[in-house]
């Protein structure tokens, strides 16, 4: 595999938020890549394979850095979700910055600076606060009727609004949740909506990160689609669960993911989401699928 500005540099490859990518630095940010270069090297049979490539690039703002990422078919990410709390780990491990337990990095970002926030061994970011559709589709309990491929029945399912849309459906038993294909039908009919299917594991206490004991709900939920998706509809299921629970509502979320553990938190007028960061191989590309290609 052959790509240009990317020779002599040492790509790294990393897990979050059940999404992985490819990130290489690019500190001044010269090296440019096509659409079709960052395909061939996101491709899961014939590149590296990655929901993302993401390039980490310092800058002369408030902020200090810029994320410039892509889907693994080349266009542009507007907004880097969970990649950004990678990025940090990405900076940090790699020695580019200090960043301390409690200590922030901000990236620039659309609607202004991100900020990563490291606690212990993971990472936490603010987004815009999520909510269903309507207060009446709250009280009801679903705004649309929702037949599942791989499940009988049909099924509510509660729409979550924020930069797109999202419907959530509850399920009893995680044997539903597994036999679920991703295929629905909706009605009203939602194009493009991102289906999540979310089984409750009910309340618990834990101790905070200030000693107070606390409740959280617990939940496992399935979400179809890629990239940052993933951990956007884990955020929708949250949102959910916050409005079917009303009153009883805990605030507070952990949910078992694509194999991995979120903690959402609803605090500030914002959604707070904190989850690990993983590195798991660095690279270079030596041709390994086909000379000149």
């Amino acid at each position: 595999m052959i790509i240009p500005s990317l020779e002599g540099l040492t790509l790294t490859k990393g897990n979050v938020g059940g999404s992985d990518a490819i990130i290489f630095p690019d500190l001044n940010g010269s090296r440019g890549v096509r659409p079709e270069q960052i395909a061939m090297i996101c491709d899961r049979r014939l590149g590296i394979g990655a929901d993302c490539l993401m390039r980490v690039v310092r800058t002369e703002t408030e902020a200090g850095w810029r994320i410039d990422a892509w889907n693994s078919a080349g266009r542009p990410l507007v907004h880097a979700g969970p990649f950004a709390r990678l990025a940090a780990h990405y900076l940090r491990v790699s020695g580019l910055i200090d960043l301390f337990d409690g200590e922030s990095v901000a990236f620039d970002g659309p609607e202004g600076p991100l900020y990563v926030t490291r606690t212990g061994l993971h990472y936490s970011t603010g987004y815009e606060l999520a909510l269903p559709v309507s207060e009446e589709s709250v009280s009801r309990g679903y705004d649309v009727a929702v037949s599942l491929d791989g499940v009988k029945g049909v099924r509510g399912g509660l729409m979550v609004r924020s930069s797109d849309f999202g419907v959530v459906v509850a399920l009893e038993k995680d044997e539903e949740m597994s036999a679920v294909t991703g295929q629905a039908q909706y009605d009203p009919n939602v194009p493009g909506a991102r289906l999540t299917v979310v089984v409750p594991q009910g309340d618990a206490m834990f101790t905070d990160f200030d000693g107070v004991e606390r409740p959280f709900s617990a939940f496992a939920a399935r979400v179809f689609g890629e990239g940052p998706a993933v951990e956007q509809g884990a955020r929708d299921a949250a949102v959910a669960l916050h409005a079917w629970a009303g009153e009883t509502a805990t605030g507070i979320y952990r949910a078992d993911v694509a194999g991995t553990g979120l903690e959402i938190r609803f605090a500030r007028g914002e959604i707070e989401m904190t989850g690990p960061a993983e590195i798991v191989a660095e690279f270079s590309l030596t041709g390994i699928a086909g000379e000149g290609r």
